[in-house]
């Protein structure tokens, strides 16, 4: 009996077996094409930047990885140090922007940032201070209406309840 059922399975089972598996989920849209891997795209390009109205280095921002990142190269006049390399992405998995920046004098920090408007990214970041608090920071870029970016540069060792400025400087677009 039991030899007389097992082409009887085989038969019954063969149509299941032949049927096409089902389509995967669409691809997620090129990182291109994407808008949220857009969304700053106010920063590509090459730049000046100032503090207090005094140039003090060029970033050179610029679409990598078909458009799933920007590289930055900040660059500080020959015999300063300051210079270094970032790399900012948006993260489909944490839904937010991310950037890492490393630096000739041995700095390195992570951030996690989020669009405060449609012209302004804030990223974040904490640091262990040797007390066992924590420095937070918030390190904003915008597009000003005249075409500059300002990159401000805020700290709280209390947690958030005072702030000080660490550094504000403006960036502006070399002529192409």
């Amino acid at each position: 009996m039991r030899l007389l059922l097992l082409p009887l399975l085989v038969f019954l089972a063969a149509p299941a077996l032949a049927q096409t598996p089902p389509a995967p989920p669409p691809a997620p849209p090129s990182c291109a094409n994407d808008p949220l891997f857009r969304q700053q795209d106010f920063t590509v390009g090459s730049w000046d930047v100032s503090r207090n109205g005094v140039k003090n280095a060029e970033v050179h921002m610029e679409r990598v990885l078909g458009g799933c990142a920007i590289q930055e190269r900040w660059v500080v006049p020959a015999g300063k140090s300051g210079a270094g390399l970032g790399l900012f992405t948006y993260s489909r998995v944490l839904k937010a922007w991310t950037y890492a920046w490393a630096a000739d004098t041995g700095a390195a920090t992570m951030f996690t940032g989020q669009f405060t408007s449609p012209t302004e990214v804030r990223y974040d970041t904490e640091r262990p201070l040797p007390n066992g608090g924590k420095r937070v920071r918030h390190w904003t870029l915008s597009l000003l209406p005249d075409g500059r970016i300002r990159e401000l540069s805020v700290g709280s060792d209390d947690n958030g309840a005072t702030w000080t400025t660490e550094y504000e400087l403006f960036w502006t677009k070399k002529a192409a």
